[in-house]
């Protein structure tokens, strides 16, 4: 299966999920962050982009009785393969505002987010964000003129979860799911560099789309021992175009060059595992399937050489993945042993797992020592 942009991180199609963190996406933002407004001028505005919700990351529940803050281990880390061979990228901003820029706004509209609680858990969303504006730059030889404007459409996530503590330890379960009907953006404009005989000038446009749903279940009968297994899968869709103009004659390069690109893909991916005293370990196993084009070309001096090029990829086609892990807890203290830990006295029935009170862990004489020593 052919490769379109290898050097591309796999974040381009499926992202490594992130906490959750229920905060309501803000307005968009079309400045480059590079632009800072001297004293005196009025502010170019810089709010954070707008973004889809990003779906919480799905992990094995931490046993209530472990001790919060200390390091735990994941098996999640790139569970989702090397999907990025079947994407495209590019159509991203060129032109980068100068220190001292000023923004006009032409539309200001930030994203309307809400919260409501159904079927047991939490929807977060927005009504979708505009933003458009102009860049102007005329000062010490650096000129600017750039128009750009950034388009989110409704977004959406989901999470539900739950954990119970009973007799014979924690059980928990997660369900997370986000949507982006679509995000866009697009940039044109030119710089010019006067004392350094440097001009650019760039077209550019990019649009997106995508879905992701994510399972996990776990079950920990005590901090010595306990199982998991997560499921996940997720489409998108992408498609590019952008034009760029660049004389630069001090370097002999006066170029044209332009490219255009769009891809689907979809994924599933699924993950077992679990811990058994000091060992923890984990299997993951997956499938990526998708098609993607993409052909750009240009003409003209560069540095000195006159080039003429025409680039056409394609791929299609479904790929698999599959990654084991396993890792050793040297810090883990296992006694009294595995089999005391697993009695069912240790547990006393509880509807929500909580770091406090819900199920107390064995303790090694070194970790009462220092209870003891310390107050604890």
């Amino acid at each position: 299966m052919a490769r379109i942009r290898p050097s591309l991180s796999r974040s381009a199609t499926l992202p490594t999920p992130k906490t959750f963190q229920p905060k309501p996406p803000t307005r968009a933002s079309t400045l480059p962050s590079s632009a800072t407004p001297p004293t005196g001028t009025r502010p170019a505005a810089t709010p954070p982009a707008a973004s889809a919700p990003v779906a919480p990351q799905s992990r094995p529940v931490k046993h209530p009785g472990a001790p919060e803050g200390a390091p735990s281990y994941s098996p999640w880390e790139k569970s989702t393969g090397a999907a990025s061979n079947l994407m495209v990228s590019g159509g991203d901003n060129k032109l980068t505002a100068p220190a001292g820029a000023t923004q006009n706004m032409l539309i200001d509209r930030p994203g309307n987010p809400f919260q409501k609680d159904v079927f047991g858990g939490r929807v977060n969303g927005n009504l979708g964000s505009m933003q458009a504006s102009t860049t102007t730059h005329n000062s010490g030889g650096l000129y600017h003129y750039s128009a750009q404007a950034e388009l989110n459409g409704p977004q959406a996530s989901y999470e539900w979860q739950r954990a119970h503590a009973g007799r014979l330890g924690v059980t928990s379960g997660q369900l997370t799911a986000d949507a982006t009907s679509f995000k866009a953006q697009a940039q044109a404009g030119v710089s010019a560099d006067t004392k350094g005989h440097a001009y650019t000038a760039a077209l550019t446009a990019k649009a997106e789309t995508g879905v992701g749903v994510t399972a996990s279940a776990s079950h920990d009968f005590n901090r010595h021992a306990g199982a998991y297994i997560k499921g996940e899968g997720r489409a998108s869709a992408t498609a590019y175009a952008e034009g760029v103009a660049s004389l630069d004659p001090r370097n002999a390069t006066a170029l044209l060059s332009g490219q255009v690109g769009a891809a689907a893909t979809a994924g599933a991916y699924g993950t077992a595992g679990g811990h058994l005293g000091r060992l923890h370990g984990s299997v993951t196993a997956g499938a990526v399937a998708g098609v993607a084009a993409q052909a750009g070309g240009k003409i003209g001096l560069e540095n000195g050489f006159f080039k003429h090029s025409a680039d056409v990829n394609t791929a299609a086609g479904v790929g698999t993945h599959l990654k084991t892990d396993v890792a050793v807890d040297l810090r883990h203290h296992i006694k009294p042993g595995i089999a005391a830990g697993l009695r069912p006295s240790l547990a006393s029935a509880s509807g929500v797992a909580t770091p406090v009170g819900v199920v107390e862990p064995e303790k090694s004489r070194f970790e009462e020592f220092f209870a003891k020593a310390f107050g604890k």
